[in-house]
């Protein structure tokens, strides 16, 4: 419990609750625009779990006038005290190759609409001025055993980097 109140670390868990919570709730309701929500809000709460610990890093460190970390200035940050960071090596790993690479997509996802396919011509109609364009509106949205599956992973994840965290 110290480590969660020195670190203020109860942010993280909210953002990981409200990601588990979102997921629950989506792989239980009907409504395919109900279930596209909370999708979608479950990947909001996993990366801002990421943020959020990214802030429990800057703590930890003692990182002064760090108000929105990065990997990147975590990373110089502690460079310049002639340090490094375990986490961050990880982290990048990850966003470079692992889980969080595929979260990263599917927020980046979120915030823009997916390219539309190339529309082709519907030779059945009176009128060559006729595409079809449909597509899956949630084709590029993870499912929920794939949200779920990050999550523990997330989960996974961030515990292990507090078990190991000691002071300096």
């Amino acid at each position: 419990m110290a480590r969660v109140a020195r670190y203020q670390a109860d942010r993280t868990n909210q953002k990981l609750y409200f990601a588990r919570l979102a997921c629950k709730d989506a792989a239980h309701t009907e409504n395919p625009q109900a279930a596209q929500g909370l999708r979608e809000a479950a990947v909001f709460h996993l990366h801002g779990a990421v943020l959020a610990f990214l802030q429990e890093l800057v703590r930890y460190y003692r990182i002064d006038g760090e108000r929105q970390p990065t990997l990147a200035t975590i990373k110089a940050k502690m460079a310049d005290r002639t340090q490094v960071s375990p986490e961050v090596i990880i982290l990048e790993q990850l966003s470079r190759d692992g889980f969080l690479a595929e979260l990263n997509r599917a927020y980046l996802s979120c915030q823009y609409p997916p390219e539309p396919p190339e529309p082709t011509h519907d030779d059945e109609g009176s009128s060559n001025l006729i595409f079809k364009v449909t597509q899956s509106p949630q084709a590029w949205l993870p499912d929920v055993q794939i949200l779920r599956e990050w999550h523990q992973d997330l989960v996974a994840l961030i515990d292990g980097f507090r078990n190991e965290m000691i002071e300096f």
